[in-house]
């Protein structure tokens, strides 16, 4: 999946200015293409079809229809 660089720059904004808590998800490797459990709660992101959580003090970026994270933000 390719994040649009108008539509990463919206996510990088939102996410400096709506921080979010970490959390741990035990089991689960953050790579590209990882599916993330039903158990994890994703954020919306306004103006865009994705979602985000912050996993181990990384910002993750989801595909909300299958749970897969497409963009991990260092």
């Amino acid at each position: 999946v390719v994040i649009e660089r108008e539509q990463q720059t919206v996510i990088r904004e939102y996410v400096k200015k709506q921080p979010l808590a970490s959390v741990k998800i035990p089991g689960v490797e953050l790579n590209l293409g990882s599916t993330l459990p039903e158990t994890v709660e994703l954020h919306e992101v306004p103006n865009t079809k994705y979602r985000t959580v912050v996993v181990d003090n990384r910002t993750v970026v989801v595909d909300p229809g299958t749970r897969k994270i497409i963009k991990i933000i260092e």
